[in-house]
């Protein structure tokens, strides 16, 4: 156990998973879960999600463990809004799109939900702080399209609208072709 700690120390992520763990142990599966199981126990490291540890939580970077444990996806909707200081509140969950199905992980003082988009309307989304995210136009228009069908709450009023680009929501809007949500923001 002690071995492992000092190998565990050396990987150069802040959260490590059961396949890290397997890399560097020098037992067969069954003994690391018992080893696992006894560090958790011990405090040495804390359980984050089935399969994903770290030593301190203090020291997780939720954006890229978001990423990586649930890919392809790009942070979006509330998060990226609020990110973007579009949406007036903060919010306390991660949100993401990902073109597979919908899921949430409460990982440990995290909330991280993934919300499905259709494939076709998997893009908008650039690379900042090592990981990806919706362009403030793509955040704006994923969340109003959830909305469309009640997944998400979409309120206008609740959002600094000159941040957004409008020329590139329009151009957004064409490549989208919905007339639901035409319908939804044609006042905007």
């Amino acid at each position: 156990m002690i071995e492992l700690k000092k190998q565990i120390n050396k990987i150069k992520k802040s959260y490590f998973s059961f396949a890290d763990l397997r890399k560097i142990a020098k037992i067969n599966d069954n003994s690391l879960r018992v080893v696992i199981s006894r560090m958790i126990k011990a405090g040495e490291i804390n359980p984050l999600l089935k399969g994903y540890y770290c030593l301190d939580l203090a020291d997780i970077n939720w954006e890229k463990f978001a990423i990586e444990i649930y890919n392809p996806s790009y942070f979006s909707f509330e998060w990226a809004l609020g990110y973007y200081n579009i949406l007036s509140q903060k919010t306390y969950s991660l949100t993401l799109a990902t073109a597979k199905r919908s899921r949430k992980f409460n990982a440990s003082e995290k909330n991280i939900i993934y919300r499905h988009i259709q494939p076709k309307l998997y893009w908008g989304y650039i690379i900042k702080d090592k990981y990806l995210i919706a362009e403030p136009e793509k955040a704006f228009l994923d969340l109003a399209y959830l909305s469309l069908n009640g997944y998400a709450k979409f309120d206008i009023e609740e959002m600094n609208m000159d941040l957004l680009n409008k020329k590139k929501i329009k151009t957004y809007l064409k490549k989208i072709n919905s007339k639901k949500l035409n319908l939804l923001l044609k006042d905007f």
